[in-house]
């Protein structure tokens, strides 16, 4: 028997279907308006609004907006037709926005699936109007201090809401997150085995597992690939990573190259796949997005074909080959310590001589009056990371500037190779193309634009030494 409808869907369906057209028809893509309306008149909106039969949500602290894009791509490549949020938001709202533009005028669901992006704080306002079949999980990190404080408040928000009869797809190396939700009986994990480059035990200022998350007893590390992803075993309890159904045996990094062994399948069959920009970040993004399509029921030959054609998108990692001299962009996720350090960490070890251009200030933020950034992520970033002598400059710019080089001071980074900026074209101007062969970007998620201006000048002044010295 069909769930009653508030006697307000009818209006807040046809103001959010009104909304959707004009914001069509003022080249706007949408977002969360149309949602924010809807459930600004009709609560319910959410558990009212006509739903595929299939629901996937893809979620975590760092990735799950790659995982999402890809897992969508992925789909597509192969005739699946998916209501998503790449657009919108991974709120309620956003969820309301985009049900609402899949919907037809009669309120009937246009496709069948959804794979979605999902807030990990959105679950109390989420879940108790819509449960996800599959809830596939990155990774659980600190992340703005300012919203999600520590992992331990988003695990126990999350914990409890989950839905017991949805599909966990969890992340075994992280001790943390694969924790979630033990009322969900079906769950599947994913695992990188060991690599050559993998540390001893947790690299970085900060960590975000100190301790056993089961009795708080010390842990024994055999190797940790970011972070605290990897495995350990608690030397009280005996608490230890659970066993993967699917793992990343091989991987080799100048090929982008890697095979998956398939533990819960008869035989335990090997497959192989390649990604086209290989970091550890990457393959954990698009080994979770093939491991909940697997659980989809994708072939893995199907699968391995489409990545010939879709992979990480351009957004997030750009490199531009100019004459032998590589411009890279590299965005990662405002006010995060572990994705910033991350891209710093993969810059400085690209090879060669080079300038890091560093533009993660919020300028979205700087510009408001009502808020101020939150600037002591910047001490729980590794900034030392950049004594590398490879890196021969750090050029800063952002609203924040004069913050980040006192904290680069107190990373050991030596004054006399960084500098400070005021537009983004004078950060192309004081890069020393003699000393430096290749230039790298480490900007925020919405500070691409910046980054291309400054790399399009970077091309200019390139052009300008090729033409003095004809």
């Amino acid at each position: 028997m069909a769930q009653k409808k508030s006697r307000l869907f009818p209006v807040a369906f046809l103001a959010a279907k009104a909304t959707l057209a004009a914001l069509k028809l003022t080249n706007h893509e949408g977002g969360t308006l149309p949602g924010f309306i809807a459930e600004a008149i009709d609560p319910a909106f959410l558990g009212d609004i006509a739903k595929p039969e299939q629901v996937v949500f893809i979620t975590g602290t760092n990735g799950k907006t790659t995982t999402n894009n890809l897992l969508n791509d992925l789909l597509a490549d192969n005739g699946y037709q998916t209501v998503t949020n790449r657009v919108g938001g991974n709120i309620s709202s956003g969820f309301a926005s985009s049900f609402a533009k899949n919907a037809t005028w009669k309120g009937a669901s246009k496709t069948k699936l959804a794979v979605m992006e999902f807030d990990e704080l959105s679950g109390p306002r989420i879940f108790p109007y819509l449960q996800p079949d599959i809830l596939s999980v990155t990774n659980l990190f600190r992340d703005t201090f300012s919203r999600s404080a520590t992992p331990d408040y988003v695990f126990d928000v999350m914990d409890k809401g989950i839905p017991a009869s949805t599909h966990l797809i969890l992340n075994a190396d992280d001790m943390i997150s694969c924790r979630l939700a033990p009322q969900c009986t079906h769950r599947t994990y994913y695992s990188i085995a060991r690599l050559a480059d993998d540390t001893a035990d947790p690299v970085g200022i900060v960590s975000d597992l100190t301790a056993c998350p089961k009795c708080g007893g010390k842990l024994k590390w055999d190797y940790a690939h970011l972070r605290h992803l990897g495995h350990a075993t608690c030397e009280e309890c005996g608490y230890t990573n659970p066993t993967p159904d699917y793992e990343v045996i091989s991987v080799e990094p100048e090929t982008g190259k890697f095979v998956v062994k398939e533990h819960c399948h008869e035989g335990a069959p090997t497959y192989e796949y390649k990604l086209n920009s290989y970091s550890i970040v990457n393959l954990y993004n698009l080994f979770v997005a093939i491991v909940t399509a697997r659980e989809m029921g994708l072939a893995p030959a199907t699968i391995a074909a489409s990545l010939q054609r879709v992979n990480i998108a351009s957004s997030r990692y750009n490199e531009i080959d100019y004459n032998g001299r590589r411009l890279i962009s590299m965005a990662s996720k405002g006010e995060n310590d572990t994705a910033t350090s991350v891209t710093i960490d993969i810059l400085r070890k690209q090879p060669g001589d080079k300038a890091i251009i560093i533009m993660i200030a919020d300028a979205y933020m700087a510009k408001a009056k009502d808020q101020t950034e939150y600037i002591g992520w910047y001490y729980q970033t590794d900034f030392e990371f950049l004594q590398d002598p490879s890196v021969k400059q750090v050029i800063i710019y952002g609203d924040t500037s004069l913050d980040l080089q006192l904290r680069l001071r107190l990373a050991g980074v030596d004054p006399a190779k960084t500098f400070v900026a005021n537009s983004p074209e004078e950060t192309a101007d004081l890069v020393d193309l003699n000393a430096c062969q290749h230039v790298f970007y480490a900007h925020g998620l919405y500070n691409g634009g910046i980054a291309d201006i400054s790399r399009n000048r970077i091309i200019e002044r390139l052009k300008q030494m090729e033409a003095s010295n004809e």
